[in-house]
């Protein structure tokens, strides 16, 4: 028996339930957590892992990092200030600049509820055998290096094509 192509609607409504059911088992997962805005939190703590120097990042930086426009991350970074999770605070070699660190209580609620998301895909995995599990990495990471290779094709055919009209439509 061959193997067939799945659709393009098959592709979305897989990915939309898998996004639907895992969002529905987050938010369970974390209701007994410290409340925090944690994607905001673990992005903001990534990006200084990253991008940042002495446990704190340019709010500058947080923006071209997330391709964001600064009134967007402004937002987000007040209302974590008002939870108490960050600071932002003159960087006195420039004072021009703002710089952003995590708080105490913030990296205790994005530690707990990080917890809480390891365990819960702990569980998840767990309730696949060894085999396909396996599977599913193995298939995953094929996946993305499919959809990395035809991306960098694309972009190379429209790099060869640049200024053809028809090729400058949004989606």
């Amino acid at each position: 028996m061959g193997t067939e192509t799945p659709s393009l609607s098959g592709v979305f409504r897989f990915v939309a339930r898998l996004h639907t059911l895992s969002r529905r088992g987050m938010r369970m997962a974390l209701a007994g957590q410290p409340k925090c805005r944690y994607g905001m939190l673990q992005s903001l703590y990534n990006l200084i892992e990253q991008h940042g120097c002495d446990g704190a990042i340019y709010v500058s930086d947080i923006a071209r990092q997330m391709h964001q426009p600064m009134p967007a991350i402004s937002r987000g970074l007040r209302q974590m200030e008002q939870d108490g999770h960050i600071v932002r605070e003159t960087d006195p070699k420039d004072r021009r600049k703002t710089l952003v660190r995590i708080t105490p209580a913030g990296e205790r609620a994005r530690k707990a509820n990080e917890q809480a998301m390891n365990d819960y895909f702990a569980r998840i995995m767990a309730r696949l055998t060894p085999e396909e599990l396996a599977q599913m990495v193995a298939l995953k990471d094929a996946f993305l290096a499919a959809i990395v290779a035809e991306n960098d094709a694309l972009e190379q055919d429209l790099a060869n094509r640049k200024g053809d009209p028809a090729h400058d439509q949004d989606i």
